[in-house]
C-alpha cells in the first residue's frame, strides 16, 4: 500500500467527510495528493486565517523594501484614529504587537466565529474608528490574545505604506509564486479583510488551490527564496517563525510547535512546515459550525514517514 493510499485509508476510517484535499511534499517530491468531494488540482478552497500568515509575509516584504521603517514603529503613525488620544496606551501599540496579537486591545472572540465584537464592528460606519474606541485592556506587548482586530489594523498599516494592499500582495507574492486569487474583500469603509469564516460571504474571495498553498510552504522552507528568486528576507522569516515574547506557540501570525510552524485557518485549512525533515503538509476542508481541525491527519502522515526505511517508500508501508 502506498503512502498516499495509507493517508486515504486513515481519512476514510476517521470519516472526515469535509476534508477536500490533502497534500504531502518532501524534498521536491509530492508523496500524496488526494482529493475528495469533487475537488481536484484546480479546485479552490477558502483560506480563512491562513490569510493571516500571508499578511505576515506581506509585512516582511514591506519591511525589506523599506516601506516600513521597523516593526517597533507605532501604529498611530499610520492610523489617525490612534493618535487622537482616545486611549493613553494607543501610542504604545506597534506593528510588532499586531503581528504577535499582543496589542492589548480588549477582545472576546465568541465561539466558532460567532463573535459579537466583529458584528458590532461590521455595523459601524468606520471599522478603524470602532476599534480605536475599544479599551486597551492590557499593556501592549505583555499578553497574547488571538483576535481579528490586530489583523485588521495591520492591513490598514500595510495599505498606508504599500498602496492598494491586494495589488501589493499580488505583485510581490502571488505572481512570483504563480498564484492566482480573487481580489480580497474590502469593507465599505476601505479596510481589507480576507480572513472570513468559511461561509459564503464576500470575505471569502481569497480562495487558493492546494498546490498554490504548497508554494507558500516551499517559500518558507527555502528561507524566502522561490525557484531562485528572493521574495522575502530570511531574517524576517526567522523572526516570524520564532516564539514571540508573549506566547511560545505563536510568532508573527504563524503557529509554532516543537519541530514545526504553520499557517492555520478555521475548519481545517493548513500549511504545516517541518524544516528539519524538509516536509510540507497542506490540507483544505469545508468549514462547519463545529470548527473541526483534522490535525491528526498531518501527525499520522508524519509518523508514517518517520517509520520509513531508506528503501522503497511504498514497500516499507506494505501491510
Amino acid at each position: 500500500m502506498t503512502f498516499s493510499e495509507k493517508i486515504d485509508e486513515y481519512i476514510r476510517m476517521k470519516r472526515y467527510r469535509l476534508i477536500n484535499s490533502i497534500l504531502f511534499w518532501q524534498d521536491g517530491e509530492v508523496l500524496a495528493e488526494n482529493y475528495y468531494n469533487g475537488f481536484g488540482a484546480q479546485s479552490r478552497n477558502v483560506l480563512c486565517s491562513v490569510a493571516k500568515s500571508i499578511l505576515s509575509l506581506a509585512a516582511g516584504i514591506a519591511l525589506d523594501r523599506g516601506l516600513l521603517p521597523g516593526l517597533d514603529t507605532p501604529v498611530a503613525d499610520y492610523i489617525p484614529a490612534f493618535r487622537e488620544g482616545r486611549d493613553p496606551l494607543h501610542p504604545c501599540i506597534t506593528i510588532r504587537h499586531l503581528l504577535t496579537m499582543s496589542s492589548g486591545i480588549y477582545w472576546n472572540g465568541g465561539i466558532h466565529y460567532h463573535c459579537p465584537m466583529m458584528e458590532q464592528m461590521r455595523r459601524s460606519g468606520n471599522w478603524l474608528s470602532h476599534i480605536a474606541d475599544c479599551t486597551v485592556a492590557n499593556l501592549p506587548g505583555t499578553r497574547h490574545n488571538y483576535k481579528e482586530f490586530d489583523v485588521i489594523l495591520l492591513t490598514a498599516v500595510l495599505e498606508a505604506v504599500c498602496g492598494d494592499l491586494y495589488d501589493f500582495i499580488d505583485r510581490e507574492l502571488y505572481t512570483p509564486l504563480g498564484i492566482r486569487s480573487g481580489r480580497w474583500y474590502k469593507s465599505p469603509c476601505g479596510v481589507y479583510y480576507s480572513v472570513g469564516d468559511g461561509k459564503d460571504t464576500d470575505e471569502n474571495s481569497s480562495n487558493l488551490t492546494a498546490r498554490e498553498m504548497l508554494q507558500f510552504g516551499r517559500l518558507c522552507l527555502d528561507g524566502g527564496i522561490f525557484e531562485g528568486q528572493r521574495i522575502v528576507s530570511e531574517e524576517y522569516l526567522r523572526a516570524a517563525t520564532a516564539p514571540s515574547d508573549t506566547d511560545p506557540g505563536y510568532g508573527f501570525l504563524f503557529w509554532l510547535g516543537d519541530d514545526w510552524y504553520a499557517c492555520r485557518g478555521y475548519g481545517g485549512q493548513r500549511i504545516h512546515v517541518f524544516p528539519e525533515k524538509r516536509l510540507l503538509a497542506v490540507m483544505q476542508a469545508t468549514p462547519s459550525s463545529r470548527g473541526m481541525a483534522y490535525d491528526d491527519v498531518i501527525w499520522h502522515g508524519k509518523e508514517l514517514l518517520e517509520k520509513l526505511s531508506h528503501g522503497n517508500r511504498d514497500e516499507s508501508l506494505s501491510p
